[in-house]
């Protein structure tokens, strides 16, 4: 067999195959004998008919049989001749039986960057000194209070921080344009309302309309009114006053405490574990930067491709659920596209860098590693351990959850190495 390769744009890679006529005839003569022996052809015992009755009958698709066995083969051969890795499904073409006998075929194909590793030990990074506050931990208890809260009825006018229940019709040039939503709770301040109403409720009584003149967002789900000045037909039915608990034992006790210096101890130990978190990955990040800096890798075209479907799938998504419409996506999409190819290229080749860390440094992952992010998974999620992991091994994640925590222990080793100044 004989085999060239030619590079292309990038890392993609064109090999070209020939496959001489001695091993073309042989696969060929297989074939047929397989053939002969599991067909009927009339006038014959199965098995029985002479061969040149099986070829007349059956060479084209002999042939077909032949190129199925033979490419593939070849193709393997190729790529350990010539030393290739390829991170990518081959596109074959031009697959031709020559007139001297010879099968001959292209294939395409994008290939593993070569990654020159430059010092990646000793990397600098900065952050912020992690502490917790008084004031911090004082929000926190109130956000907890804020949940804990009581709602009753208040036979007064609204005032703010008050949940007025009303009942809401939109209407525009005297039309109503959307049905009406009843025992909506607003509540009486203007950044935390739908549109800033709820400011406009501030001193209504109970059984009191009152029509609130407002700009419909950009996103307004009928575009046709979408930026467009509307009026809130707006009757109030009842004021509700937010009562929120004290901070006592009794709120304590709720989350398993005796105290609230029990409380308040749980929650600065969350904080500081939260914000050490965050610091650790804003040095990761910082680590990536300057890996990408150093190391100008070729990023394989396919795999960008694949990294910025995930991307812009996932972008779509979160556009989708803040209220944006599919048009509004659609007109800015390419724009989309080419901000978030950038990423996906980055993305492609930290991969290739980290995993050559890994490579060098024998950074593995273990069953056990595996087994104790699903844990923790199943933990956050409430769910089965093995209900879990059967769902990983079924839809084949398992190898791409290995790689995610291949990285994540190879940042970890770099950042353990890194030079870190804390302001």
């Amino acid at each position: 067999m004989k085999s060239k390769v030619k590079k292309l744009k990038g890392t993609a890679r064109e090999i070209k195959v020939e496959i001489p006529r001695d091993t073309v005839d042989a696969m060929f003569d297989s074939v047929l004998t397989d053939i002969k022996s599991s067909v009927n052809i009339p006038g014959f015992r199965r098995g029985k008919a002479p061969m040149d009755i099986v070829r007349k009958n059956y060479g084209a698709e002999a042939m077909d049989k032949v190129k199925e066995r033979l490419i593939p083969a070849a193709y393997q051969q190729a790529l350990d001749e010539h030393s290739i890795s390829p991170v990518s499904f081959p596109e074959v073409a031009d697959v031709n039986l020559a007139l001297s006998g010879e099968l001959t075929f292209t294939a395409t194909v994008d290939t593993q960057p070569e990654v020159g590793l430059k010092k990646y030990k000793g990397i600098k990074v900065s952050t912020e000194k992690v502490k917790v506050t008084d004031d911090e931990v004082s929000k926190a208890i109130d956000h907890l209070r804020a949940q804990h809260a009581e709602f009753i009825e208040a036979d007064r006018p609204v005032e703010k921080g008050d949940f007025a229940v009303c009942d809401v019709e939109t209407f525009m040039d005297g039309s109503v344009i959307s049905g009406k939503r009843e025992n909506m709770w607003v509540e009486a301040d203007e950044e935390a309302s739908l549109l800033g109403m709820g400011k406009e409720l501030i001193g209504m009584k109970k059984g009191e309309t009152k029509e609130i003149d407002v700009t419909l967002p950009g996103n307004y789900p009928d575009k046709k009114y979408a930026g467009k000045k509307a009026v809130f037909k707006t009757v109030v039915k009842d004021v509700k006053e937010k009562k929120l608990p004290e901070a006592d034992a009794e709120l304590a006790a709720k989350f398993g405490k005796k105290d609230m210096e029990e409380v308040r101890g749980e929650i600065r130990s969350q904080l500081l574990e939260r914000k050490e978190a965050n610091a650790r990955i804003g040095m990761k990040n910082q680590i990536m930067e300057q890996l990408l800096k150093k190391h100008p890798v070729e990023a394989p075209g396919t795999m960008v491709d694949r990294q910025l479907k995930v991307l812009m799938e996932k972008a779509e998504n979160e556009l989708l659920q803040k209220g944006v419409g599919k048009e509004a996506i659609g007109a800015h999409k390419d724009k989309l596209e080419k901000q978030l190819r950038v990423e996906a290229e980055n993305k492609v080749k930290l991969y290739f860098i980290l995993e050559g860390i890994a490579e060098k440094e024998k950074i593995s992952v273990s069953e056990e590693d595996v087994d104790g992010w699903l844990g923790n998974l199943s933990a956050a999620y409430n769910k089965d351990f093995e209900e879990i992991k059967k769902y990983y091994e079924e839809h084949d994640l398992i190898a791409g959850l290995r790689e995610q925590l291949r990285e994540e222990k190879t940042l970890d080793f770099l950042l353990d190495e890194a030079v870190i100044s804390e302001k």
